[in-house]
């Protein structure tokens, strides 16, 4: 079978699909030029093949597995949408990782640095030095606003070896003086950091045109985008989510899931667990072929349902012995 016929037949990337999986990684990741994760030299077997696992198991994991089985409808265009998918997703990585790199600069001058003092929570918060300790309510906007009228001076670097710094240690502790004055308040090390991101160029990963052209197509950044697109999406997916039975919905956030782990999850035998998540992905892939957002409509769709899977959880956690609750009942 092809990648896409394991992925719709069994929920699941198959040994061809972990295969294409593989040299997607590879492929994309040494010809946009991304780091390798932190501990690795180069892009080699174990690295790609961490990142490759990373893909399919974080948070977003189920929801890739749905948008490859839903929107393909070839072995062509899944190959398409994988790849984009694994191009948006270590852009994503690598853009945590450039911001890990800030948080970490800034939480070093903020205990050096005496001018700034630290106020015990949970996360820590810092303050100016004799000025308020309560938490800021300044929005994000405004503490950005702070720094656009401060000197940055960034060093000259020659360095291969290393990252160039983002700016020299004054420019950064006239920056966090300027957010902390306007926060009138405390702030966490997070909270400074991305302020800070307006005016430092802290992303050093690869940056092409393709990156932006693709970027809507499987990691969609529709929470900032268009309101009415927003609200439309966000309508559809709850139609789509109102229809779905109680088994339904559990299926579509554990797409990634084997079929004995799902038969378990909702109360079947094997083969009609697997026949329940075939009819809902060419269900879905009905419903979502005349959507002008699907990727948008997708993501909610997952959210929902594994919100309601979460409570759902719960509730059963204080019930175990209902057995209507505990998926024996009616499910549509």
């Amino acid at each position: 079978m092809t990648p896409r016929e394991e992925l719709l037949s069994t929920g699941r990337l198959g040994l061809a699909g972990a295969e294409l999986l593989y040299k997607t990684v590879w492929f994309v990741a040494v010809g946009h030029g991304f780091p390798p994760p932190e501990g690795s030299t180069g892009w080699d077997v174990t690295a790609v093949t961490e990142t490759a696992h990373d893909f399919v198991k974080d948070e977003r994991g189920a929801k890739r597995l749905l948008d490859l089985a839903v929107r393909s409808t070839d072995a062509r265009s899944f190959e398409r949408l994988l790849d984009a998918a694994v191009l948006n997703f270590l852009r994503d990585v690598a853009r945590g990782t450039d911001l890990g790199k800030l948080i970490v600069r800034v939480k070093e001058i903020l205990r050096d640095e005496k001018n700034f003092e630290l106020v015990p929570s949970s996360p820590d918060r810092w303050t100016l030095a004799g000025r308020p300790v309560t938490p800021s309510a300044a929005s994000a906007g405004e503490l950005a606003s702070a720094t656009a009228a401060v000197e940055v001076v960034v060093p000259r670097w020659t360095s291969e070896r290393r990252d160039a710094p983002l700016a020299d240690r004054p420019s950064f502790i006239r920056l966090m003086t300027s957010v902390l004055t306007a926060a009138d308040g405390s702030l966490t090390a997070v909270d400074l950091a991305q302020a800070l991101t307006a005016r430092l160029d802290y992303r050093k990963t690869a940056n092409t045109v393709d990156l932006d052209i693709q970027e809507h197509i499987s990691e969609p950044a529709w929470i900032t985008g268009d309101p009415a697109t927003r609200t439309a999406a966000e309508l559809h997916a709850q139609d789509i989510f109102d229809a779905l039975s109680d088994r339904e919905r559990i299926v579509v956030p554990t797409l990634d899931r084997n079929v004995r782990d799902l038969a378990r999850l909702i109360d079947t035998g094997k083969t009609q667990a697997a026949l329940i998540r075939q009819r809902l992905i060419d269900r879905l892939r009905d419903e979502l072929a005349d959507d002008d957002h699907p990727d948008s409509t997708a993501t909610i769709l997952c959210q929902l349902c594994d919100d309601w899977l979460k409570r759902r959880t719960e509730e059963l956690g204080a019930t175990s012995n209902d057995n209507e609750r505990n998926g024996r009942g009616d499910h549509r």
